[in-house]
């Protein structure tokens, strides 16, 4: 059984082989069972479920010939052009045939022959099919529009290619062309066009002729008929500047002055005098009432001016007091902060002046303590020192919180939390322990 195709050109059976019998010649297959090979061509063998190449001519008795089941001729020649072909629809219910080139090269025979990809184009086809995309392209297009169809499976299928390429097993693919086929219904109203197109030529030609000969006839009567109506609007173009002329002459005796106006139509005899004598009056009535409104106007407008001016000059006094006052009123708060602040800078001079005055007196105070302590002091001769320390501080207190008392602040004199208060019994406890000590 033999099969043409590509990339496997034949395919064959072979029959398997009686077993080789003792003292017996060698087993081999014939000559017309193995297919020959041409140029770009490799044969497969089958053996045991095995794929193997020839590579090196194998004779008909080796084993691998001897013991294969089937052998495969497998085309390696480079770049084998391949068809495939599609019919894709189009919007008036007739086909576009779609035919892709594919250059194909087998690189790994084994592989070709155990996927079984014996009909490359078969394959191939199966590929496009895949893209149904391609498919849904001509549905917008009619059969006379193939070559925005062209355009568009052209760059469909290069994408395609581009981002999903075929891959087959031991074959090799690469893009090689896009057509798509003109129908036989266009190329058939393509030549209907062309001899309709020459038949229009001749007949165009032929009229064209003829129009032009009637052109001719028609000119001449037309020029016969312009030298006529030319002299005819010659003589009426004269007749109107002789009148433009005239009114020219009128414009610059009148102008604009509808008194000189009147005058030359009674010269004319078009008005009467009574006729002058009445538009005169209208006219001097006219000019009479324009002059009043015009005055009425002026005097309208001045005193608008004048109220404007004075309701400017009244928002601008009013806003300068506003002004003042405010500042004066900015002022008064300045002030006033300021003052505030300094009275608040003297109580804190005075406090810490006090707050010193007392630090100083609960140190001599402690001072004395200790040398109490240590019996280093005599308590009569301490006693008119110490009393008049305490009355110095009790005045210049006393000095302070009359300084102190018109902002009511600092009132009262609080001893140091250092310095608990003694009774009698204490002092007079304190005084013999010191005499006895001294005394010691």
């Amino acid at each position: 059984m033999e099969k043409k195709s590509y990339p496997v050109i034949t395919e064959r059976v072979l029959e398997p082989l009686p077993p080789k019998r003792l003292f017996s010649r060698s087993r081999g297959r014939l000559r017309a069972e193995v297919p020959l090979v041409l140029a770009g061509q490799q044969l497969v063998y089958r053996t045991r479920n095995q794929l193997v190449l020839d590579t090196n001519d194998l004779p008909l008795d080796s084993p691998t010939v001897v013991d294969a089941s089937h052998v495969s001729v497998v085309d390696v020649t480079a770049d084998i052009e391949v068809v495939a072909e599609l019919v894709i629809p189009s919007r008036d219910a007739a086909n576009f045939t779609l035919r892709v080139a594919f250059l194909c090269t087998a690189v790994d025979p084994v592989a070709v022959v155990g996927a079984g990809g014996s009909d490359a184009a078969s394959l191939l086809t199966g590929y496009l099919k895949g893209h149904q995309r391609i498919f849904q392209l001509g549905l917008d297009y009619d059969l006379a529009d193939i070559n925005d169809v062209r355009r568009k499976l052209d760059a469909q299928v290069r994408a395609y290619h581009t981002i999903e390429p075929p891959e087959f097993a031991g074959l090799a693919v690469t893009l090689a062309s896009v057509e798509v086929m003109t129908p036989e219904q266009v190329a058939e109203l393509k030549t209907r066009l062309r001899e309709a197109e020459g038949t229009h030529v001749v007949r165009t030609t032929q009229l064209s002729h003829d129009h032009r000969l009637h052109d001719l006839e028609q000119f001449h009567r037309q020029s016969v008929e312009f030298q006529d109506t030319e002299h005819a609007s010659s003589l009426d173009a004269l007749r109107r500047a002789h009148a433009r002329r005239e009114l020219d002459h009128t414009t610059q005796v009148v102008g604009a002055d509808p008194i000189a106006a009147l005058y030359l139509a009674h010269a004319a005899g078009e008005v009467s005098t009574r006729e002058v004598a009445d538009e005169l009056r209208r006219l001097h009535e006219r000019e009479v009432e324009q002059d009043r409104e015009d005055l009425r106007l002026a005097i309208q407008d001045e005193r608008a001016r004048d109220r404007l001016r004075w309701d400017a000059e009244r928002a601008d006094v009013q806003h300068r007091q506003e002004t003042e006052l405010e500042q004066s009123r900015a002022k008064r708060e300045a002030d006033r902060a300021d003052a505030l602040r300094l009275a608040e800078w003297e109580r804190e001079d005075r406090h810490l002046a006090r707050s010193e005055e007392m630090q100083q007196l609960v140190a001599q105070l402690n001072v004395i303590k200790a040398l109490a302590a240590q019996g280093h002091l005599d308590t009569a001769n301490l006693g008119p020192g110490l009393t008049k320390m305490i009355n110095n501080v009790l005045s210049s207190r006393a000095r302070e919180v009359e300084t102190t008392a018109p902002s009511g602040d600092d009132l009262a004199i609080t001893a140091p939390a250092e310095q608990p208060e003694l009774t009698d019994d204490q002092d007079l406890a304190v005084d013999d322990d010191r005499s006895t000590k001294v005394e010691e």
